[in-house]
């Protein structure tokens, strides 16, 4: 007699082995496998020497409240959004688990060059501790690295110049420098800000919102970003163009505002008190209560004093009127967008456009990385219209420039120093402070004269970019009306 039960199941877990072995070999044979590899293990070397300690010390503190079971803003160290916290706490639970125990030291070596220049702090943690914390950012820039693929494929309906734009996120020196030099977290919100335009260009509106709810409690710039895009979502309703009341128009436009408040209320005890540390202190994403980040008024001295200092008002308050200024484009477009059908092409141009704008009315603190949230779109518009090389040419070597000249390539080598044989301590406590005290030719010091020098080529190349979107926007008007 056979048994048939045996057989079923012989036969089930044979298709099963072969559909596992056909996604293996699709994935393998796909055209970006290979440059995706090179990309990962690029990474993973960089991942465990190299850090800009400040953020991560204040980050990791505020994580032991948690893991304590006490907020983590009880400690006026912590400068994030919640989600952040909420990453990382299941994972420290995992890593405590598993045995994996995670230190930082003090190291009485740097102790001269953290005091003198500033430029470094004593504490360090180890590569372990480096490797397990730059992980979730490795998974976020690949989830990216697969948005800016898909997002260009579909922009261009061309697999190469998908590849190609892909590669040229995946591979861009200010991105690797952003995450795995300086570990800055501007990644996750990068993600969450793509992934929200993948949604709106699908028209699912909640999913979109959610998505830039859930960036919006890692940085808050996605929040900004979705008030002028739910207000090109009011404008496309192909069925009542011309009717302010359409249910369908005030339907979709709630949605997305629905998703973006859903992770909001599942941490708003925590957003409650972040909300109050953001307004009681400096140490928050807000710096110095907002205002113009443009690295060379806040990078150079006689710049700060002259024009920063005397105008913290003005630009405080440029930054809460932000929801009025980001809608002024769009107000202007509102006539011809009425009447057209909002494309891939459009959601890209206006996100961009926002982004800018929020750079221009964010903190006034220096804070290049967050060119981050722009360079992939700006990588996947650049696919489709080459002239947009140019702008991302600029803002990718004028921020990876800017990260350098202000703190030094060495003061992101300590950890090379500690913990490996590859470079000696004293050698990059030397370098730290000589460069530190070099004397500059328009402010007392040359860091602030690269960064007077960078910053002004990263802020051309941000007014470029204002220049093409409009040039590009105006263009779609034209077709749309044609």
């Amino acid at each position: 007699m056979i048994d048939h039960s045996l057989v079923i199941t012989i036969l089930s877990e044979s298709r099963a082995d072969m559909n596992v072995k056909q996604t293996v070999t699709a994935l393998v044979k796909h055209d970006i496998f290979i440059p995706a590899l090179i990309g990962v293990a690029l990474r993973i070397i960089l991942m465990p020497f190299f850090i800009w300690p400040h953020d991560i010390v204040a980050q990791f503190f505020s994580l032991t409240s948690v893991l304590n079971h006490y907020d983590p803003y009880s400690l006026s160290v912590s400068m994030y959004p919640p989600f952040i916290y909420m990453l990382f706490y299941p994972l420290l639970l995992i890593a405590s688990k598993i045995g994996l125990v995670f230190r930082f030291f003090v190291f009485p070596v740097t102790f001269k060059a953290a005091m003198f220049t500033q430029l470094i702090t004593p504490i360090f943690g180890d590569p372990t501790f480096l490797i397990f914390w730059k992980s979730p950012l490795l998974i976020f820039d690949l989830l990216t690295s697969l948005l800016v693929y898909a997002l260009t494929k579909e922009l261009t309906g061309n697999p190469s110049k998908a590849k190609k734009g892909f590669i040229l996120w995946f591979f861009n020196p200010f991105v690797l420098i952003t995450s795995y030099v300086h570990g800055a977290f501007d990644i996750v919100a990068v993600f969450f800000i793509m992934l929200g335009i993948y949604f709106l260009s699908k028209n699912k509106y909640l999913l979109s919102g959610i998505s830039f709810g859930f960036g919006g409690i890692t940085k808050i710039s996605p929040f900004l970003i979705a008030i002028p895009l739910s207000f090109l979502v009011f404008l496309k309703d192909p069925d009542e163009p011309k009717s302010v009341f359409s249910h369908k128009r005030w339907s979709n436009f709630v949605t997305i505002l629905v998703g973006c408040a859903i992770p909001i209320v599942i941490s708003i005890p925590w957003n409650i008190n972040y909300y109050h540390q953001l307004v009681s202190s400096t140490l928050n994403e807000l710096s110095i209560n907002g205002g113009l980040n443009q690295w060379f008024f806040a990078a150079n001295e006689n710049l700060r004093v002259t024009i920063l200092n005397p105008n913290l008002n003005l630009l405080r308050d440029l930054f809460y009127f932000y929801p009025l200024i980001s809608l002024i484009p769009l107000i202007l477009l509102r006539k011809s967008l009425w009447n057209s059908k909002i494309h891939l092409k459009t959601i890209l141009l206006c996100s961009l456009l926002s982004l800018i704008v929020v750079y221009f009315v964010s903190p006034a603190s220096v804070a290049p990385q967050y060119i981050l949230w722009i360079v992939p779109i700006l990588t996947v518009i650049s696919m489709k219209n080459r002239y947009f090389y140019l702008p991302l040419a600029i803002l990718s070597f004028a921020a990876s420039a800017f990260f350098f000249s202000i703190q030094t390539p060495f003061a992101f080598m300590y950890p090379l120093a500690l913990f490996t044989p590859l470079y000696d301590v004293n050698q990059l406590n030397t370098a730290v402070i000589d460069y530190a005290r070099m004397p500059g030719v328009f402010c007392s010091h040359l860091r602030e004269d690269l960064g007077l020098v960078f910053g002004a080529i990263g802020f051309f190349g941000l007014l470029l970019s204002v220049f093409l979107i409009v040039k590009e926007l105006r263009k779609v008007v034209e077709d749309a009306q044609i």
